[in-house]
């Protein structure tokens, strides 16, 4: 079965928990729904850095 887990990073607390989260999983076995959600908060972590690559401040 397919699992599917959409991240989505609002706001720099939500972006400093999906660094943790990502950190905690560190490499999971492939195909696992730990593999799943890491890729999940890194699509979601890079969508939020790159709206925010400009600004100075966003942390």
């Amino acid at each position: 079965m397919l699992i599917e887990i959409m991240v989505i990073v609002r706001c720099a607390d939500d972006h400093e928990r999906a660094i943790e989260r990502i950190a905690e999983l560190g490499t999971p076995p492939e195909g696992s729904e730990a593999e799943v959600e890491l890729h999940a908060l890194i699509e979601a972590t890079e969508k939020w850095e790159a709206r925010h690559d400009d600004d100075d401040d966003w942390q």
